[in-house]
């Protein structure tokens, strides 16, 4: 006997294909979106993959920085050691301070330069040297000349 053939309507064939194209288009579409979406990430992935080597950059500075803060803490820790040492040192080494009641008699005294004098005639004057007057007066520097009324300091005479 001869097999028997089934005879399928047509529409059924024509809605199995349209099924079978529209599910093509979802899974096309969806592997689409899918490959979209992967590409976005892996941009994504790169920008921060180049954000975390910038703040590993970052992070290496900020490590040097503290590193030199810490050796210069540590400069400063042994010269504040040394300082209260020394202080330590002065207190036990003070002298004894006692007031002294009366007068000093210093060797120089002051006296006042006249109207239009050099340090030179000034000297001469007082009795002394150019080289005399401008030790015991630096301020004057390389002045030569001086002002009226101005007073400095001088040998007192023997």
């Amino acid at each position: 006997m001869a097999p028997r053939q089934s005879r399928t309507p047509w529409w059924i064939s024509v809605v199995a294909v349209a099924a079978l194209v529209g599910v093509t288009a979802y899974a096309w579409t969806t592997v689409e979106d899918r490959e979209a979406a992967l590409a976005d990430l892996r941009a994504e992935r790169q920008a921060l993959r180049s954000q975390v080597g910038a703040l590993a950059e970052e992070r290496d500075a900020v490590v040097r920085e503290l590193e030199a803060a810490l050796r210069i803490g540590e400069g400063l820790s042994a010269r504040v050691d040394q300082l209260e040492a020394d202080l330590a040192e002065a207190n036990r080494t003070r002298l004894e301070v006692r007031e002294v009641r009366g007068t000093a008699d210093f060797p120089i005294q002051r006296a006042m330069a006249e109207a239009g004098d050099t340090v030179s005639a000034f000297a001469a004057r007082e009795g002394t040297t150019d080289a005399v007057v401008r030790a015991l007066n630096p301020w004057l520097g390389n002045t030569t000349e001086l002002d009226g009324w101005q007073t400095l300091w001088v040998p007192k005479p023997e």
